[in-house]
């Protein structure tokens, strides 16, 4: 069978859509998981945001498996405090 180029186009789009599907469900299990062992506010978006990667994937974006932005400020601030406690201690010592 041979497909068009809009065929295949929207085949790969539904494959894509497909794992986009796939990641909300994996989202929503880690989601009543989370909820069952913490009891914290989460919301699903904080996981994976479906609905940003669908748009993403029609706008024609390759990295549309981003559509969740980490935010990395915690950390940075975590890796300085933890440098200006290691040279006070190595300053006493």
């Amino acid at each position: 069978m041979s497909w068009t180029p809009n065929e295949y186009k929207a085949l790969l789009q539904g494959a894509q859509m497909k794992m986009v599907s796939d990641y909300e469900n994996l989202a929503i299990q880690a989601m009543y998981i989370r909820k069952a062992e913490n009891e914290k506010r989460l919301r699903l978006t904080d996981l994976f945001d479906a609905e940003k990667a669908r748009k993403r994937i029609l706008a024609g974006d390759k990295e549309w498996k981003q559509s969740k932005k980490i935010d990395t400020s915690l950390y940075k601030k975590a890796q300085a405090d933890m440098k200006v406690w290691a040279d006070k201690l190595n300053k006493k010592g």
